[in-house]
């Protein structure tokens, strides 16, 4: 037995059993978020590399497993990591509404959470851009549910992942001559920029940019939700164990200005987005084209930064998932979510409206939620870089204000119906309640998600 069998080879045949359960839809909705809780919880107890006794066996779990000489390595530090994405699968199908969600989102997302982590496992690492094409595939299946058709952003989004793809490994195939010219910095500094530029698709920075606001906007919200927080969430971590591992810190080579610089224009572009924005989805995509930005910025201050990144990505995800839910629920009774057709909805479906700008808010954010202490501490720490960085970095989150207060007043605008309406099951309107309450707590005690991010870095910094 070894870690790669346990948290990639059975889940994915998992989640092949699962795609003949779709027509149980809460079994298969249970099933899934327990095993993914399963999974998370022997991550943080399961012995590695050491023997153990279990029932009348003595067992010992390797770290590494060799398939057609390639090593996929899960070991004792990447346990944070494992937790992280089996707890955020686990969230996301826990707040699945099979009555109104696609449950296909059951097998395929537990089918790309295993990409995620086998892109992240397998060694050498470039060897994990090709598990991306294939979650860029699982993603387009997700977002294209039998008997629709693919949107203009889903292809968009697949075209630019496979181009992304195809740079990064001719990159990697670019800096394999490196050894062999060890004088050629010209020849290093190309592939960097190839590099740059395949992450750039991967990422969405701009300008490459424009499928995410089209996937929201014409897609399901809750799978677009979905897709947009796991599949970024799995190529930050990715990129990050890429950018370490391939040993460019030691030549010399800064990339800590190209980050923030990408980052600032991401945060900048977002917030301008949510200005002028007349759409319940487009605005998810300006906030979620305004945490990229902000990863990249907490990712440019490195060791110092790598808690706040941690931190950016267990918010983001609990505030998209309570966004996502919410605007599932609001689209069965409006013709879209436009700003037009969404007048008034806080009057008649208060705690469906309480989900949306909780969500919106705390990524924005508004003081007193979950996501203002992170920027804060992400913005004060930007005080010893050019005076210019802080000012964007101000002018990009008032720009996302701006735009939340704009949908505060449409959601709350007098549309001449005043009846209280009830709208989904007395579970999904607790949990958007209790999710509410959740990011509420974490902006008035930051240090309990601070502290948990810190442990998450000093066991990545073990590697």
């Amino acid at each position: 037995m070894n870690t790669p069998t346990l948290w990639i080879i059975l889940p994915l045949l998992l989640s092949g059993i699962f795609l003949f359960l779709l027509n149980r839809q809460r079994i298969l909705k249970w099933t899934g978020t327990i095993i993914s809780l399963t999974l998370a919880g022997l991550a943080a107890v399961l012995p590695i590399n050491q023997l153990f006794n279990f029932l009348f066996w003595e067992l010992r779990v390797s770290e590494e497993m060799l398939i057609y000489g390639r090593r996929f390595v899960l070991s004792d530090p990447d346990r944070p990591i494992v937790i992280l994405v089996f707890v955020l699968c686990a969230f996301w199908f826990l707040i699945l509404d099979p009555k109104n969600d696609p449950i296909q989102v059951i097998p395929l997302g537990l089918a790309g959470t295993v990409l995620i982590l086998t892109a992240y496992a397998v060694e050498p690492i470039f060897y994990g851009a090709l598990f991306f094409a294939f979650l860029a595939l699982i993603d387009v299946v997700l977002l294209s549910p039998p008997g629709n058709k693919p949107t203009r952003g889903v292809m968009r989004f697949l075209i630019f992942q496979i181009l992304g793809i195809l740079f990064i490994l001719f990159a990697a195939w670019l800096a394999s001559w490196i050894d062999l010219n060890t004088g050629d910095q010209l020849l290093f500094v190309r592939s960097l920029v190839i590099l740059a530029l395949g992450f750039s698709f991967l990422l969405a920075i701009f300008p490459f940019t424009s499928w995410i606001p089209m996937v929201t906007e014409m897609n399901h919200p809750f799978l677009a939700g979905y897709v947009l927080s796991t599949y970024l969430v799995g190529v930050f971590l990715f990129g990050l164990r890429f950018v370490t591992e391939a040993g460019w810190f030691d030549q010399n080579i800064s990339i800590q200005g190209a980050l923030q610089i990408a980052g600032i224009i991401m945060l900048c572009y977002g917030g301008g987005l949510a200005i002028v924005s007349k759409h319940l989805g487009r605005m998810m995509a300006a906030v979620v084209i305004s945490d990229i930005g902000r990863s990249l910025l907490a990712i440019s201050l490195f060791l110092s930064g790598f808690p706040l990144f941690f931190s950016l990505v267990i918010i983001q995800s609990i505030a998209i998932g309570v966004w996502s839910l919410s605007l599932s629920h609001l689209r069965k009774v409006v013709r879209s979510l436009s700003f037009d057709d969404v007048i008034g909805a806080a009057r008649q479906w208060p705690i469906i409206s309480l989900g949306i700008l909780a969500g919106y808010f705390t990524l924005a954010g508004l003081p007193l939620l979950a996501g203002f202490p992170i920027f804060w501490v992400l913005g004060s720490s930007l005080r010893m870089y050019p005076s210019w960085m802080v000012l964007w970095f101000v002018f990009g989150s008032i720009g996302l204000i701006i735009g939340g207060l704009r949908t505060l007043a449409v959601l709350t605008k007098n549309s001449g119906e005043e009846a209280v309406l009830i709208l989904g099951s007395s579970f999904y309107r607790a949990v958007i309640v209790t999710i509410t309450a959740v990011l509420i707590l974490l902006g008035l005690f930051p240090q309990v998600l601070f502290s948990l991010t810190q442990i998450i870095t000093n066991l990545l910094l073990e590697l």
